[in-house]
């Protein structure tokens, strides 16, 4: 029978071959592939392609996140990312790329990647407050309520949507300043907006590249952010987990 193929996770720094009690894609058990002190975290594939389904995008970050809670720096692979044989990932990859395999380690070692989402929870007391606010809006409204113009009212709508998106600015910069000081790298990540006012609520989404020293520090940070905004906004604290958003190895292989 020919050789299965393997279906890659992430490098790690290990020279012992080991098996993990973690299931990989398809339910297949997770183990090393070793090279010196280098080693890739693999599990067994009859597949050539994986697809963009959940199932399988899960799978991959959760055997990554399992490896790193045993202890691990981890240097993520690109999901989907299928070998033939253990010797092409051995000659391939492994030694092939050894060097920059190991320059791109302290970009994860020691660190942790924590993510932090903020979302205003009240949005029509948002809207009152820019109108309360901003004089051009309110002499807009007024103009428009005498003239209800279709283009009266889209300037009506487009100052609104100006001015929140200088308060969404505004209060994300509040939030994130401390944070910032905290992490070695910072990331914003592409917000879920909504084309319905009412539900564009969401003021940032952030990736932080942090140290394990400071983590506690982070925390607490984030603590008391969420006691600050209690009222007003809610946040979604994630981590820590590998630095999935900072390194993704792409391996040709």
């Amino acid at each position: 029978m020919p050789e299965e193929g393997k279906y890659l996770y992430c490098v790690i720094k290990e020279k012992s071959p080991r098996k993990f009690n973690i299931l990989g894609q398809d339910e297949k058990e997770v183990y090393t592939i070793n090279e010196g002190d280098l080693a890739i975290v693999a599990s067994d594939t009859e597949k050539e392609e994986f697809s963009f389904i959940k199932e399988y995008l899960t799978c991959h970050q959760r055997v990554i996140e399992e490896v790193m809670q045993e202890g691990y720096d981890v240097l993520p692979v690109r999901f989907g990312t299928v070998a033939k044989s253990e010797e092409d990932i051995r000659e391939k990859i492994l030694k092939a790329k050894r060097k920059e395999l190991l320059e791109t380690f302290p970009i994860a070692e020691g660190r942790v990647e924590l993510g932090l989402r903020a979302i205003w929870k009240n949005m029509p007391g948002i809207f009152q407050e820019i109108v309360k606010q901003n004089l051009e809006i309110q002499e807009a409204k007024r103009i428009a309520q005498k003239n209800p113009f279709q283009m009266r009212i889209a300037g009506v709508g487009e100052l609104v949507q100006k001015a929140l998106d200088a308060k969404r600015e505004n209060e994300a910069h509040k939030i994130l300043s401390p944070l910032k000081k905290l992490a070695v790298k910072f990331k914003e990540r592409e917000l879920l907006r909504s084309p319905e006012p009412l539900k564009d609520s969401m003021i940032l989404s952030s990736a932080f590249l942090v140290p394990k020293k400071n983590e506690k520090e982070f925390d607490k940070k984030v603590e008391e952010l969420i006691r600050e905004y209690d009222q007003r906004i809610k946040f979604i604290y994630i981590g820590p987990i590998p630095p999935f958003n900072f390194v993704e190895l792409h391996l040709k292989v």
